[in-house]
């Protein structure tokens, strides 16, 4: 785990706030679903700070989407949150065991499958109450429409992160906001 210091802390508020005017920019509804390519602003912010420090990220970009631009309320923070964390924190985590590009795409590949699953499971909790349909309506819902979407949203925001990582790193590590990693 990272050690909390100035330096976290600036560089995981920038990057929250880089997630969410992330959201400004690049932002397409499908539904009461939105995609959006915050997460991998947010994953490369976990790569550098840590797990802790992409939860983080995750729940200020949540919280300013809830207040801003959001029209799904306190059940679309949830989601959105959630979404967010587990998968930058998933990454992040197996990323700092295995700090190489094979680690980079292991994490990637491992944290969009528990993405999706996660959310799948969330949807069946929370979208009956948001939509007012019953679990079987959402049950329908899935092979059509949630495993699609959260698997390509997943898919679509790692690969933006493998492009945009070494350019964003570099910029921390010149900017005094991260450290250079040494392979382990």
């Amino acid at each position: 785990m990272k050690k909390i210091n100035t330096r976290t802390l600036v560089g995981t508020a920038i990057f929250a706030a880089l997630g969410f005017a992330v959201t400004f920019v690049f932002r397409l509804p499908f539904g009461f679903l939105t995609f959006d390519a915050k997460d991998a602003v947010i994953l490369i912010g976990a790569f550098l700070y840590g797990p802790v420090s992409g939860a983080l990220m995750a729940l200020i970009a949540a919280l300013l989407e809830l207040i801003t631009v959001s029209s799904t309320g306190l059940y679309g923070f949830l989601m959105n949150f959630v979404s967010s964390a587990v998968f930058a924190g998933v990454a992040s985590l197996i990323y700092s065991k295995k700090r190489s590009a094979v680690g980079a795409v292991l994490s990637l590949y491992v944290a969009s499958l528990v993405l999706t699953g996660t959310m799948m499971l969330l949807n069946l909790w929370i979208t009956p109450y948001y939509m007012g349909v019953t679990v079987e309506d959402v049950v329908r819902l899935i092979p059509t429409l949630l495993l699609p979407f959260n698997l390509a949203k997943a898919l679509c925001n790692s690969a933006l992160a493998m492009f945009l990582y070494k350019p964003f790193s570099k910029a921390a590590i010149s900017a005094h906001l991260a450290e250079k990693h040494t392979k382990a």
